[in-house]
């Protein structure tokens, strides 16, 4: 516990240079700062680097107490799912934990590590060796699948697309996951922030698009099925990175600085936009 507790005041102590690591569209994987909260908003999940292993804590939010913890071989992090620190990993039964390995940009020859854990115990249950670049995207609510981004090609030309992998098996399905009616590399831009749906069927994913657009994308976590929502915003830039989203009642819902900038229709998908982002 003693050797632990040390570990943890020099990762926080160094988290801000060790906070992000990845490049092009990827958000990469962060280790101590919050984390990622567990399902129920009472338990936080918390990865810091311990030499050649990385040190997993499940800690209560209420109290910083330190529940259980464990040391898995690697160097890994919590996966960022979104620019604006949106974190991952944790399935919505509570009980799958993924931590991602430190991939870099996409670059030949690369090879992606994801740790599973048993949150039960911190114990990795198996390890998923992924050959390019990859970055976590969701897992299903049980925690049977996980969705994985594919980077294809060069970090300044990137494309990419998202694969859904069978974690019982550690089988890489056929296909993407991919909204039928777009035209093949309409998804490209920069994930930006991310909400889920509280039984976690549903992940949205706001993108800002090179060419000053947005859209989100949702994902049907349970049925490998996505849905591409064009936003009717144009020239946005820099404003992008202030939007929130929020899953409420059947809405999901974009604000900036609390102001309610569009909603969309979680059923019909049908967008309702007000106002469009305001430069920062």
């Amino acid at each position: 516990m003693l050797r632990f507790a040390a570990v943890a005041v020099v990762s926080l102590a160094l988290v801000a240079g060790s906070a992000a690591a990845g490049g092009g569209p990827s958000p990469g994987a962060v280790t101590g700062w919050d984390g990622v909260l567990a399902p129920g908003g009472a338990t936080r999940y918390v990865a810091l680097p311990s030499g050649s292993t990385t040190a997993v804590a499940a800690v209560r939010v209420r109290t910083g107490r330190v529940e259980r913890y464990a040391s898995v071989r690697g160097t890994y992090g919590i996966p960022r799912v979104a620019y604006d620190g949106s974190t991952g990993g944790v399935s919505a039964d509570g009980r799958t934990l993924v931590l991602a390995s430190f991939a870099g940009a996409p670059r030949p020859g690369a090879i992606t590590r994801f740790a599973i854990l048993s949150t039960k115990r911190l114990k990795r249950e198996r390890l998923l060796e992924l050959r390019g670049s990859w970055s976590f995207d969701a897992l299903s609510p049980d925690g049977r699948l996980l969705y994985a981004v594919q980077y294809l090609g060069s970090a300044e030309n990137a494309r990419y697309r998202v694969r859904a992998i069978e974690l019982a098996s550690g089988r890489l399905l056929a296909g993407s996951v991919a909204d039928s009616s777009e035209a093949p590399g309409e998804m490209r831009g920069s994930p930006m922030t991310r909400a889920t749906s509280r039984d976690g069927g549903w992940a949205y994913t706001l993108y800002a698009k090179p060419n000053g657009t947005a859209f989100v994308h949702a994902l049907d976590t349970r049925h490998r099925k996505a849905v591409c929502i064009d936003l009717p915003w144009r020239g946005i830039g820099d404003a992008i990175g202030n939007v929130r989203m929020a899953v409420r009642g059947g809405a999901l819902v974009l604000t900036q600085r609390s102001s309610r900038l569009a909603t969309i229709d979680t059923r019909a998908f049908v967008v309702r936009a007000f106002r469009r982002p305001a430069a920062p």
